[in-house]
């Protein structure tokens, strides 16, 4: 039997005996997609946003009345370009450590969302610097804490004002450092898969990474092939830039069949004709 089948199979047996947890950030583009894919495999899940009126902090209240089996922390400020470092303390660290305890007091798996800012060779904004911080706190205070380091999380609803997000919504796009950014672009399903494998991981700290690093220039060429827009490469560095977002090998990287970003490029497109198509024959009827 191999690895991919042993791992369905482990994910299935694990999840029989959860009944419930929470999701943070439900209303953005990945915890939508977690939240989507809890319910179909049988969970009951509380989503927790700010959009929907309700703090990530009530996970608290939630722990104290209830029986919760995990709690997905993903709610935080998550652009590198914001510079309110009140709003940043306030979102990714004062409440992060409120969930964390809540979390240690009542006994509850904690699986929370780091980002690649968080390895300190690629911290360059109070984003990074309070995700590490993230990491730090959970490995000495929280007992059953898993982080999971998200590399460009990619998806066919994307997150606004990311490199996707511009290359779909505008006709013309600006890559800096003349498109020599190097990331690893990590499609939605994968990075789903291996927040689930989280729940039954007993690391700290893990990567979820599809480990093919490509330039920006290379990731909108491809775009360009589906949905045609003007690139304007400028040689320049951004404020809060990285050349290159190094993955820590030292660190567990979740064990998946990663979508290559020819593959994860090609399901977004085919993604978004889909919902066009509902979309459409709704409005028909």
């Amino acid at each position: 039997m191999n690895f991919g089948v042993l791992f369905i199979r482990y994910t299935f047996i694990f999840f029989v005996m959860m009944r419930k947890m929470i999701v943070t950030g439900s209303e953005g583009f990945i915890g939508k997609a977690l939240c989507r894919e809890l319910v179909k495999r049988g969970i009951e899940v509380i989503g927790l946003d700010r959009k929907c009126g309700t703090e990530a902090t009530k996970v608290c209240e939630y722990l104290k009345n209830e029986d919760i089996d995990c709690v997905f922390h993903l709610a935080a400020q998550t652009s590198v370009f914001n510079g309110n470092l009140e709003q940043i303390r306030k979102d990714n660290i004062d409440t992060f450590m409120r969930v964390a305890d809540a979390c240690n007091q009542y006994h509850v798996k904690l699986v929370y969302a780091s980002s690649s800012t968080a390895n300190p060779e690629n911290t360059t904004s109070m984003y990074g610097i309070s995700k590490h911080f993230d990491e730090q706190y959970a490995s000495i205070y929280c007992k059953i804490a898993t982080g999971c380091r998200l590399h460009n999380v990619y998806s066919p609803n994307p997150r606004e004002r990311t490199l996707l997000w511009f290359l779909l919504n505008k006709e013309r796009v600006s890559l800096y450092n003349c498109g020599q950014n190097i990331r690893c672009f990590t499609y939605i399903d994968d990075v789903v898969e291996g927040l689930i494998y989280s729940v039954g991981c007993n690391r700290q700290l893990i990567n979820i990474c599809n480990v093919q690093p490509v330039t920006t220039m290379y990731f909108a060429t491809l775009v360009k092939y589906y949905k045609p827009s003007e690139i304007e490469v400028i040689n320049e560095k951004r404020d809060f830039d990285n050349l290159e977002q190094s993955v820590n090998r030292g660190i567990y990287l979740v064990p998946l069949s990663y979508t290559s970003v020819e593959d994860g490029v090609k399901k977004v497109f085919a993604m978004r004709r889909e919902d066009n198509s509902q979309k459409n024959a709704g409005a028909e009827k």
